[in-house]
Order: structure tokens, then sequence, then C-alpha cells
């Protein structure tokens, strides 16, 4: 897989008043096209700073961040709160707004708003005013507008956090199927519950990467115990289907496999009882 971005002994900084201030320190990573990647940590850990540097909008002040210029034109943000970035008074202002950018013929607009509406699982009229939608039906509709300019490439800033555990359901079985289509996802969140459809997990304290790695090794360790997992060992609560899974281990139940979804934890403990 090529690169995307490269981040090598990277400093990235926000303007505050006065000076820049320094949020991430010394980061070596690198993003692959095709990643779905879930970035946690705690409330300024830096994570929001990490997918702005990764837009193009937060500043690098030591170190270099490289990124091929398509990369950096075509990446797409997707924020907590949907009502921040939504523009139209409908349906099809909003999500046709991104095209507009593009100078796409108006003739094209309506076939491209509705099969992007598709992709995401929003079925509502396009001219159905925004305010009329619930949260979770604005939150699709920002990665309509997102995914209408034919980006294959996602940044999504705590898309759920804002939501209910219905509409949040919703969102990432969008990000889980817009990934096996081919689109890079970069996912960041403090909800362990949300990281189970990520590929890899790159884990901030304090400004730094505390760890990068699969999820299965996030939430279990080298071993079979909780309290040795790096998730725990940062601080953060196992999913349920991780700490169920982690007690019928300490129980002595074989299973086959590292449950990090619910629906994974029962394949493996119905495969364990035959």
């Amino acid at each position: 897989m090529r690169p995307l971005w490269m981040l090598k002994d990277a400093d990235i900084s926000l303007q505050a008043p006065g000076s820049p201030e320094t949020v991430l320190r010394r980061l070596n990573l690198r993003i692959d096209e095709g990643e779905f990647v879930a970035v946690v940590g705690r409330n300024g850990s830096g994570k929001s700073t990490l997918l702005r540097a990764l837009g193009g909008f937060a500043q690098v002040t030591h170190g270099e961040i490289a990124a091929d210029p398509e990369t950096m034109r075509s990446a797409r943000t997707v924020f907590q709160n949907p009502d921040a970035q939504i523009i139209g008074e409908t349906v099809f202002e909003d999500v046709s707004f991104g095209l507009e950018n593009l100078a796409v013929p108006s003739g094209e607009m309506p076939g491209r708003v509705t099969e992007a509406l598709a992709s995401v699982g929003l079925r509502v009229r396009g001219d159905e005013r925004v305010e009329h939608l619930s949260g979770g039906q604005k939150q699709l509709l920002c990665m309509a507008g997102a995914v209408v300019t034919g980006t294959r490439i996602l940044l999504l800033d705590e898309p759920a956090a804002m939501l209910d555990p219905s509409s949040k359901s919703a969102v990432l079985s969008v990000a889980k199927r817009l990934h096996e289509n081919g689109t890079t996802v970069v996912w960041a969140t403090q909800a362990m519950d949300e990281i189970g459809y990520a590929e890899r997990v790159i884990a901030l304290k304090d400004g730094e990467v505390a760890f990068d790695g699969t999820p299965e090794r996030f939430l279990y360790g080298d071993g079979e115990s909780g309290s040795s997992c790096p998730c725990s060992a940062l601080g953060f609560r196992l999913p349920y289907a991780v700490a169920a899974a982690h007690r019928l281990l300490a129980a002595g139940l074989p299973l086959r496999g590292r449950p990090v979804r619910g629906e994974q934890l029962l394949k493996v403990v119905s495969e364990a009882c035959q």
C-alpha cells in the first residue's frame, strides 16, 4: 500500500494567544492508503489535532509531515458536531455545496447527490429541510457531503460522540462499508466500543504515541489478563464484549481468536461450546 502520510519526529501545534501551543510531540507515523485507523485518547490527548494536521489545518513546528498534494486536496473531515459544518437549508443544498466548489456542472449534481445519500444509507428527500433531521441523520448528511466529492479519504473526528446508540451504530456501519469499498478511514474516538471495525489503533497520551498496533493487541495485550493490556494500562474501560471474553478466558474457556465486537464474541463462544 502506498503511504498517504509520513510523520517524522513531528511536533504539531495549534495557534494560541501570543504563540503556537505544541499539542503533539515527536510523532513518527505512517498511514497507508486503504487503512481503517482508530485514533484513541482522552480529552486533550491530541486526537483532533492529529486529524487537523492530516487535513492540513494544523502547523508542524518541528520535524515533518509528508503527504502527496492530492492526498491533502482530497481528504475530507467530518467533525463531532454536525450542526457546526452543515451549510445548506435542505439536504440537496448541503450535499451539493462541495460539488459547487469543484465546479461540477449543475446537470450532474442531482445524480451524484442521490448516489452519495444512498452510499451512507440516508433515505430522505433532497428537499427535506436539514432542521427536520435527527442528530444521526445530520451526521450521515455530513458524511454524504464528504463522499459526494469523490474522496477516498475520510477523517472522522469523534463523529459518534453526540449520537444515541442506534445512530452511532449506523455511522459506524457506514464507515465500515465505505472502508470495504476502498476508502481510507481515520476515526478519532475515546469510546472503546467504536474501535472494533478498525484494523489499527493509535493511542495518544499527553501528546505522544503510547500505542500503535492491532485492536486485538490493544484490548488483550500479549496475554489473557485484562489488567495487562494496553487499553487498561492507559486507563480506558474495556468494551463489554472484550471484558466478557477476558472473564471467560480467566475461567478457562478456550476461545479461538480474540473478539473485539459483540457478534465476534457470540461466534467464538458458540464454537467453544460445541
